[in-house]
């Protein structure tokens, strides 16, 4: 009798145990599901801002391009929340800070004297936001976490896929085989055997054929997003599953393998983030081609 009464115990002690054990292992998943999302959410906020907001910033306040930015991307934010002509301008490469400034309330002081403040060399973290909207303070300081957490936007941390500049456009999320999917990615067009570089430090994950991509390389940056080169002629021949790669590595040539035989050569890019989502990286590439060819 006693022992059957241990072993009842051992048997029921061992359930509480498991049962423990997959509530923890349901806690870290659903934890490591929330970062995923988090992250996310934040590379889209990245992605969704004008390329020639950046630039233009970036040209003109190296120094400190990540605080005017933030401000200036809260602003127009804010005002396009409460007027349904407001966004963020899409045609501003030559423009200066202070253009941003007067396409909203330039009769605003408060945000004029944000401004000044960062003109005359105040730290973001010493900004006097006394009475600026509390949602537009909300939204600065997002994105101004945003820069500092990921580098996506820095100057010499990512570089441009190819060695010249080339024709490509916005066409992330167009419709693709009838509709039944859709563009996850940006085609940079060139001519056949253009070389390809790696805009990343990360290892190789994946080489060779696949049925859409055709010849292609695929990069697990260190940041860990997935960096996927499609439709190339030829791949590197020194290039192998676990190789580690810098910027500006060479990965293949560009030509138009898997489904892309009936279209010019081109190189399709994608970003693929950890949780599985695809990233449009028309901003990225913009910018990374700035700083290539422009500075």
């Amino acid at each position: 009798m006693k022992n059957i009464d241990y072993r009842l115990k051992k048997i029921f002690t061992l359930i509480v145990v498991l049962i423990l054990l997959s509530l923890l292992l349901k806690f870290i998943w659903q934890i490591f599901v929330n970062q995923s999302k988090a992250q996310a959410k934040d590379y889209q906020s990245l992605a969704a801002i004008p390329p020639e907001l950046i630039i233009s910033v970036q040209k003109t306040k190296p120094g400190n391009w990540q605080d005017y930015a933030s401000i200036l991307i809260a602003i127009f934010l804010t005002h396009s929340s409460n007027s349904a002509e407001a966004e963020l301008p899409m045609d501003t490469s030559n423009s200066k800070p202070k253009d941003y400034y007067y396409l909203i309330l330039s009769t605003d002081l408060k945000i004029q004297f944000l401004l000044t403040q960062l003109d005359t060399h105040v730290a973001y973290k010493n900004l006097d936001w006394e009475g600026v909207d509390p949602e537009l303070r909300k939204k600065a300081n997002y994105y101004r976490q945003l820069f500092e957490k990921y580098p996506i936007f820095e100057p010499d941390k990512y570089q441009f896929p190819l060695a010249q500049s080339c024709y490509y456009t916005d066409t992330y999320g167009a419709a693709r085989e009838g509709g039944a999917r859709r563009h996850e990615g940006t085609d940079l067009f060139a001519a056949k055997g253009t070389p390809i570089y790696s805009v990343s430090s990360g290892k190789v994950e994946r080489l060779g054929w696949n049925r859409l991509g055709g010849e292609r390389v695929g990069v697990r940056g260190e940041d860990g997003n997935y960096y996927y080169y499609a439709h190339l002629d030829t791949i590197n021949k020194s290039l192998s599953i676990g190789t580690e790669i810098k910027p500006g590595d060479f990965l293949g040539t560009m030509g138009n393998t898997g489904d892309a035989l009936t279209t010019p050569d081109h190189l399709h890019f994608g970003i693929e983030l950890p949780n599985g989502e695809w990233l449009n990286p028309y901003s990225f590439l913009k910018v990374w081609e700035y700083h290539k060819f422009n500075q």
